[in-house]
């Protein structure tokens, strides 16, 4: 059976992954895809800080922005935060760095994401 939060996904994974995702569950996961990518439109990241820079301003850790979105949208936190932490991963983009500096803002970000997940206690 496919769960959420799973690295891969096979061939025979797939249909359950489909039967997950039209579930009430995967709704609430979609649902809060969107919340999360509405919110974090026109944001910036510092990695060195740790921070997302937020379009009004605030700068906020990665718990803190999932906060601000769960209280928002009534979504389960634990959605919001693993959905910030994929925005992190795979939706923001910085531009103007060379392919040196990408690597060592990437670096920065899985560093930040990996601290992150150990003082929530989850695995990273």
């Amino acid at each position: 059976m496919w769960k959420e939060g799973a690295n891969t996904i096979t061939g025979e994974d797939m249909d359950d992954f489909f039967e997950w995702l039209c579930s009430p569950k995967g709704e609430q996961s979609e649902e809060a895809l969107f919340e999360v990518m509405n919110a974090l439109d026109n944001s910036v990241v510092d990695p060195k800080q740790r921070l997302i820079v937020w379009a009004d301003g605030k700068h906020l850790s990665i718990a803190q922005t999932a906060q601000r979105i769960h209280l928002k949208s009534k979504l389960p936190l634990p959605q919001i935060e693993s959905h910030v932490i994929g925005w992190l991963e795979m939706n923001y983009e910085p531009e103007g760095l060379s392919d040196q500096q990408m690597d060592e803002f990437e670096t920065m970000i899985d560093n930040w994401i990996r601290d992150h997940q150990a003082s929530q206690g989850h695995d990273p």
